[in-house]
């Protein structure tokens, strides 16, 4: 494996939980393996500061704007779609 390859894609599932994610990727950059990672959120058609969130502190996770909350299962399966992480 090359180190260009992403190793771990982490996907998460968001629904106006903008304090809650903003600690949680917060984390996770402060956390970080040293093997290639990749960061999708599937934003469920947030009303709250969310998408906002995102795009000025955390400009390289990967952003997915639903309109509408289209439930967990298939966010989930919409990340994995995008995802390009060996796990």
């Amino acid at each position: 494996m090359s180190m260009n390859e992403i190793t771990l894609s982490v996907i998460i599932v968001n629904w106006n939980t903008s304090q809650l994610l903003k600690q949680c990727l917060t984390s996770l950059y402060v956390n970080m393996p040293i093997a290639p990672v990749e960061i999708i959120v599937v934003d469920n058609g947030s009303a709250d500061e969310s998408v906002e969130m995102i795009k000025n502190n955390f400009p390289d996770v990967i952003l997915v704007r639903n309109k509408d909350n289209l439930g967990f299962a298939k966010a989930n399966n919409q990340g994995m779609k995008l995802s390009k992480g060996k796990y």
